[in-house]
């Protein structure tokens, strides 16, 4: 048997072993004295960054020299949201107290009243009747006193730690984070980091092997450990192999920037309908009543035009109406079909509209002139859209806003029907990965009259969309044999309760916290 000399075989050992990336050694000396340690304790003594700590770590351990536990760890922060009412009070514990007084109208109660309507109906604080809110006997011993969600928010935001304590009712943590008070992140922490036996072995090799190693050491000099504008540029890469790293490896969350939920539906809607050979169009949001009412053929005693369900103004209380001519023809529409008299004055009183079909109808008027000059020359059909926000002085529900967004389309054709308005929003909502239904409906301005409905999915339950037809003469002032119009309004916020599971309400949509933004899947 041949006999090895003794500085062959440390050479052998330190050519075959393991070579080592300079993060990698670094590790191994900082663990060399030290029992355990922690990721923060680790980056301290080393002065390496989080991510190159990470990548070596997860490489040491799986040729085991080193080993590491890894903890999922919670934290909550309140968000601007949750901080206000952690000082002021939730909705519904303000509520409770101007209830204390005497019952109040419902309709009078907006914004923040209207969220604590909402939440102390549902715990049963209140009950409604004849259109007024008073105390239940619940509501009563109520009085003066924090609610559960109340106490939980004032401990977040008295102390962080609070989080440890309130974990354990799951049930709480929930609705606070439901109702978007609470931004909660999961973070995996690495903990007890020691080096492993054969991991010192390794350390003491490479010390001791350093000048036997120059082989070895020319070898790891030829790796390249990261890819920059001046490797690609200098063409350094050439002759040289790449340092083999781990795509599965954990690394610090970095905040990249994302495009809220809400714009980015948006965003998908406007591109099918644009791959659908429509235009977009755009007009005011603060309209004179006429545009968002009455040329929409309905009648000035119309509940929807009640103030319990249209915001309006003070500032400017009253807006001029231009188009002469058109306002006659209303006058005329609306005197004939609905036998009763019609105010200019209530026309011209200035609302925040109600729907988008300002936008729409406006325009196919000026459109349809445009034809009947043209004698039957003017290519049709015409199709356009518009996508804005909408102001409805509705009570707030999972489903419902006092401002939200709505897209209305139009298109003007001569013989066109129902089916098409079937095709046309059934591809809407296809490209939009939704399926619909339709059921027969009535709206003032179209007949036949339809509502457009879309599919929870994983469910058996179908959510209302918004309203579609086809726009009676009395707006067009046309026979429909000559032109027709087919026309939809949609709301948008729903679309997101069907397409993201983790929304609950479209009042998250709202949420101000950039925690919740950053949690968001990307659709």
């Amino acid at each position: 048997m041949p006999i090895i000399r003794k500085e062959y075989t440390a050479f052998w050992s330190v050519a075959m072993r393991r070579i080592l990336h300079r993060y990698e050694a670094a590790v191994l000396k900082a663990l060399e004295n030290e029992t355990r340690l922690d990721l923060e304790g680790l980056l301290k003594k080393t002065g390496m960054g989080r991510d190159e700590a990470l990548w070596s770590l997860e490489g040491l351990a799986k040729d085991m020299l080193v080993r590491f536990e890894k903890q999922r760890e919670k934290s909550a922060e309140l968000t601007e949201e949750g901080k206000r009412y952690a000082q002021a009070g939730l909705p519904e514990e303000r509520l409770i107290k101007r209830l204390h007084e005497r019952p109040i109208d419902v309709s009078g109660l907006i914004g923040e009243e209207g969220i604590g309507l909402q939440w102390a109906k549902k715990k049963n604080y209140i009950g409604i009747s004849k259109g007024k809110a008073e105390l239940t006997e619940e509501g009563r011993r109520s009085y003066g006193k924090r609610t559960e969600e109340g106490v939980a928010i004032g401990e977040l935001a008295a102390s962080a730690d609070a989080y440890g304590r309130l974990a354990e009712r799951h049930g709480l943590i929930s609705e606070l984070e439901r109702r978007g008070l609470l931004s909660i992140t999961e973070k995996r922490r690495i903990i007890n980091i020691g080096i492993t036996e054969r991991g010192r072995q390794e350390l003491r090799l490479q010390e001791a092997g350093r000048d036997h190693a120059n082989e070895a050491h020319a070898s790891q000099q030829r790796l390249i450990e990261a890819v920059d504008k001046a490797t690609i540029a200098g063409r350094t890469w050439e002759g040289r192999s790449f340092k083999e790293y781990s795509v599965d490896v954990n690394v610090e969350q970095k905040d990249i920037a994302m495009r809220h939920p809400l714009r980015g539906i948006i965003n998908e809607i406007r591109s099918a309908y644009i791959g659908m050979g429509f235009a977009e169009i755009n007009g005011p949001v603060v309209e004179p009543s006429f545009w968002v009412f009455d040329s929409l053929f309905m009648p000035q005693d119309h509940p929807a035009r009640d103030i319990q369900d249209t915001f309006y103004l003070n500032e400017p209380r009253k807006i001029r109406i231009g188009e002469r001519a058109e306002v006659q023809r209303v006058r005329k529409a609306q005197t004939e079909s609905w036998r009763s008299g019609w105010s200019e004055e209530i026309a011209e009183e200035a609302v925040l509209r109600t729907q988008t079909t300002n936008v729409t109808v406006r325009y196919v008027k000026g459109i349809l002139r445009e034809i009947l000059k043209a004698n039957g020359r003017y290519e049709l059909p015409l199709k356009f859209f518009t996508v804005g926000r909408v102001f409805r002085n509705e009570n707030i529900d999972y489903k419902h806003l006092a401002d939200f967004y709505q897209t209305d389309g139009m298109v003007i054709g001569r013989g066109l029907t129902l089916a098409n308005l079937f095709d046309i929003l059934i591809s809407l909502y296809k490209s939009l990965g939704m399926e619909v239904r339709f059921r027969p409906s009535y709206f003032p301005f179209v007949e036949p009259g339809l509502e457009v409905y879309a599919k929870i999915p994983k469910g058996d339950e179908w959510i209302e969309m918004g309203g579609a037809g086809l726009i009676r003469r009395e707006i067009t002032g046309l026979p429909r044999k000559s032109i027709t119009v087919l026309a939809w309004g949609l709301g948008i916020e729903r679309m997101l309760l069907l397409r993201k599971s983790g929304i609950g309400s479209i009042a998250e949509l709202y949420n101000n916290s950039i925690g919740w933004i950053r949690n968001q899947e990307v659709l």
